[in-house]
């Protein structure tokens, strides 16, 4: 292994690793014109200052970051430090926070950010937390101390217009940043493999002051740190005038090069070396060497050494020539355990080795790209332009984890990700569209619905040759739909405008604007004949109306009961002559998407058929029961339950076994309608993992169901945070097992199958092992796979649970469930709810917060804490998986009921036969 580790130094050395330059050394320069200096956590009305002992102007960060508080360091911490410690900014809330710098494109860069604790919170808690450069790690920044100040410097080439540093808090304290200073290098200077160079140590050996030098000494605002190495002893000529030369490009300080070091006893080597923490880091240094004695002809001296690295020959002789600068590098990084350098007098020389100063980094490639430069600036243009809050920091897409909420990307493997899905709906949006979004040439999803747009619909929305689905429904927007647009919807485009009152097509705005202007031009004698026709319309609606009337009256009475007596109790007959006949929906040229409707108001159900006083006969009739039953059971509805729905629940005893009966008035039009859609589907369904049915009543405006008791209610009551107890981890499996096999059987256990369309943790119901039941079949369809792919209907459901594709097309199919399953899926993971207004906006759906946590390698940001850790990582990993597939988008991409239960059981381990009772809520 040493013999190998040998090779590779001595192959470097054969090969790039040696380059003498002779250096330009410049006078002190105040020119700041690269500096990028800021104050992180200064106040904006102390825009800027100048600080006393270096000169250099730092502003406020104000304008470079939009999230974050600013602090002060404890005045008794202040003594001793530079201004711009004295104040810092923090990260409270959120996990990514940026800062956004504008740069000079294709251009190196030294970065440094510094850190100061403080105890600025009055916690004396150090935090620890993650630097990132862009979309990559930079660094892990921790401290021993509240005092101790950390920076963290790097050489980076960018290549863009913006670089972006940001603090991602890994869950150890608050992040936050003292100082943040960018300076402006020559591109031909510290040229290595790696992209960029992070700093290891910069030393001034034989310091005269043992104090840092940084600007104004050094034109790069390099820190340099004073070192004398054991067995070593100064060497300094304050009166050398170090020589200019227009080929260097290091532009090293004079106050470190008139310094240096020599080996303590004459004839013996200058030893110096340190140890890499890390031995898969990959070292480059940069060694300096100038020669500060003049020489003494009369003695013919000369100073010439060679330099070893573990005992190894690694240059040849170096000879230094007064007042004249040295640099030795190596090209190609190295890697060793340890690095140990002695710099060894020749035979031919009669002075010591020297050196004055060097430098060592070690390489970080930054491997991620970051988003599509053009995406990347589109995206900041419209977070400007709408003043998006959310968790839109840092680069958009990367890393996957970070994925601004809203958005999803695509990443095509060495490709820059880009941006394919933008959803800003209910995001308080106002204004026009914003132009910006038509440069997301990738874009193939955009949803501006449910905001407060206004102005035209805008025809370069055409120009996204990859937009699918279009979404603008229920904004302000005005005038014509573009003709270009329209033409894409008969190319399979999505398009969905509704709730936009003010907005036409094309021909219909001429023919208002026609209609207009020949209003104008009527002659005199129309006006009196049109109130004429208007005064004779009036009367006819009049008599309409009344005949209506009269015709409705006489058709009720036309319906009547009759009970007759049967063996089994009795049934209930409905004799109508007349007919209904359901309201038609208006089709228009485009596609719409109707708004989440309120169902229990009004006189019509969900599909908008008209239900007063609409009796109805179920089979079969030995499972009908009276009034006087359901009291009887009921005990008089003693024990009340509380209100579910849109109806009560008591508990009763049938057959001496504990029941529950849902009590409903049929003046209660939608509850009415969606109870007895139950009971048809209840009748005729039969599984251990949905609800039973025991029996109805339908007597008057009274309409029961009796239903198996279930003794630990629904599933949003034990996995809510607010819940006493806690489920277990194979408890949460075990309930998503039975809940999915459930579905299966309707899916495709039933003919015709049914799609329940209402799946969620209030209709998962929990018997007294904590099996799981499906109820809640009010808003449950039938569908005959022969007639066709899907239902066209109106959209219903709960928000949070809503197929999105379903939302948007009216289309509903078995799919729709299966999303829906997939959000109990993250609450069953999460334990956190579909849909909560609480927190902060980029966090308040569950599935766009929980869809970038759900790889193998991050599940655990997400996992219910409540577990403290207690469940299988791969079993977690897996149903993750499933839950992402479920809560995909495109309907076409979910997986069938079958496919997911026949992933799911085999996690099951041992396969469940009774839950167990669910612990106690530790906090």
């Amino acid at each position: 292994m040493i013999t190998v580790q040998r090779t590779e130094v001595m192959a470097s050395k054969a090969l790039t690793f040696l380059c003498f330059v002779v250096l330009i050394n410049f006078a002190n320069s105040q020119d700041q014109s690269g500096f990028i200096s800021i104050d992180c956590g200064l106040e904006p009305e102390n825009l800027s200052y100048t600080d006393t002992s270096t000169g250099i102007k730092y502003v406020s960060d104000s304008n470079f970051t939009d999230t974050g508080t600013s602090n002060l360091v404890s005045p008794e911490n202040r003594a001793n430090m530079m201004q711009s410690m004295w104040s810092v900014r923090s990260f409270p809330e959120g996990i990514r926070n940026c800062y956004t710098i504008s740069v000079s494109n294709s251009t190196k860069y030294l970065i440094r950010a510094a850190f100061m604790y403080g105890n600025y919170d009055s916690r004396n808690e150090i935090p620890e937390f993650d630097l990132h450069l862009g979309p990559n790690k930079w660094d892990t920044v921790r401290l021993e101390s509240p005092l101790q100040t950390e920076s963290k410097e790097i050489i980076y080439y960018v290549s863009t217009d913006t670089l972006q540093v940001c603090l991602v808090n890994t869950g150890n304290g608050t992040p936050f940043i003292s100082v943040l200073e960018l300076r402006m290098l020559p591109n031909s200077s510290y040229v290595a493999q790696s992209e960029s160079l992070q700093l290891f140590q910069r030393l001034d050996f034989g310091s005269s002051t043992n104090q840092t030098v940084r600007f104004p000494d050094d034109v790069f605002d390099r820190i340099w740190f004073p070192s004398t190495p054991k067995g070593s002893k100064r060497l300094s000529d304050p009166s050398t005038s170090l020589a200019r030369n227009s080929s260097g490009n290091f532009r090293l300080p004079q106050a470190i090069m008139r310094t240096a070091v020599v080996p303590e006893t004459t004839g013996g080597s200058l030893d110096f070396g340190w140890k890499a923490d890390d031995p898969s880091l990959e070292f480059y240094f940069y060694m300096y060497f100038t020669e500060i004695q003049e020489p003494n002809s009369v003695s013919q001296e000369r100073r010439e050494f060679v330099v070893s690295l573990n005992g190894e020959t690694f240059s040849e002789p170096l000879s230094l020539d007064y007042s004249k600068t040295l640099v030795l590098f190596v090209s190609k990084p190295l890697r060793e355990e340890s690095f140990q350098f002695s710099l060894i007098q020749t035979r031919s020389s009669n002075l010591p080795p020297l050196i004055n100063a060097m430098e060592t980094y070690f390489g970080n490639k930054l491997p991620q790209s970051s988003t599509d430069q053009n995406d990347l600036s589109a995206m900041r243009n419209i977070k400007s332009a709408y003043k998006v809050k959310r968790n839109w920091q840092g680069d958009v897409c990367v890393p996957q984890a970070y994925t601004w909420e809203g958005v999803n990307c695509s990443f095509n493997g060495t490709n820059m990700p880009r941006v394919i899905s933008l959803n800003l709906s209910s995001s308080g949006l106002t204004g026009d569209i914003a132009f910006d979004i038509s440069r997301l040439s990738h874009l193939q999803i955009l949803d501006l619905s449910d905001n407060n747009l206004t102005g035209p619909v805008p025809a370069f929305l055409a120009q996204l040759q990859f937009l699918g689905v279009l979404n603008l429904a229920n904004n302000q927007l005005s005038g014509p739909i573009p003709s270009i647009l329209r033409e894409k919807t008969k190319n399979g485009m999505s398009f969905s405008i509704k709730g936009n009152p003010s907005v036409c097509t094309e021909s219909a705005c001429e023919e208002v604007t026609g209609n207009r202007s020949k209003k104008k031009k009527l002659p005199g004698f129309v006006i009196p004949l049109v109130a004429s026709l208007a005064g004779l319309f009036l009367i006819i609606v009049t008599i309409a109306i009344l005949f209506i009337l009269i015709r409705k009256k006489k058709r009720g009475r036309m319906i009547h009961r009759t009970v007759t007596s049967t063996s089994n109790g009795p049934s209930l007959q409905r004799r109508d002559t007349g007919s209904m006949r359901p309201l038609q929906r208006r089709e228009t040229g485009f596609s719409t998407r109707p708004s989440l409707q309120r169902i229990e108001s009004g006189m019509t159900d969900y599909e908008g058929n008209d239900i007063a006083n609409d009796a109805f006969d179920l089979e079969p009739t030995n499972r009908k029961f009276t009034y006087a039953e359901i009291v009887n059971i009921t005990n008089g509805f003693e024990r009340d339950q509380g209100k579910v729905g849109f109806g009560r629940n008591y508990l009763g005893q049938l057959d001496g076994k504990e029941v529950t009966v849902k009590l409903v008035s049929s003046l209660s039009s939608q509850g009415y309608k969606q109870l007895r859609a139950e009971v048809k589907h209840l009748f005729r369904i039969h599984h251990k993992n949905l609800i039973t049915m025991l029996g109805y009543c339908n007597e008057g405006d009274k309409l029961a169901v009796i239903y198996e008791y279930m003794a630990n209610g629904n599933l949003k009551q034990h996995i809510s945070e607010n819940s006493s107890t806690v489920f277990s981890w194979e408890d949460r499996l075990g309930i998503a097992v039975d809940v999915a096999q459930g579905l299966e059987y309707l899916h495709t256990g039933c003919t015709p199958p049914i799609i329940h369309r209402n799946v969620k943790c209030t209709n998962v119901f929990l018997d007294g092992k904590f099996n799981a039941k499906l109820g809640g079949f009010g808003l449950s369809r039938a569908f005959d796979a022969a007639e066709g792919s899907h239902l066209n209907t109106v959209i219903a459901g709960t928000p949070g649970y809503v197929d999105p594709e379903y939302y948007t097309s009216n289309n509903l199919t078995e799919k729709s469930d299966v999303y829906s399953f997939g959000v109990v899926l993250l609450e069953l993971l999460t334990g956190r709810k579909p849909v909560d207004h609480t927190l902060p906006r980029g966090q308040q759906s569950l599935v766009t917060w929980a869809t970038p946590k759900l790889s193998e390698d991050k599940v655990k940001l997400c996992v219910d804490a409540r577990l403290l850790g207690e469940y299988p990582p791969k079993a977690v990993a897996k149903l993750a998986a499933v839950a992402a597939l479920c809560v995909q988008y495109e309907a076409n991409f979910r997986p069938n009921m079958s496919i997911v239960v026949k992933a799911l059981q085999p996690l099951l381990n041992p396969p469940r036969s009774a839950p167990q009772t669910p612990h106690r809520n530790p906090y």
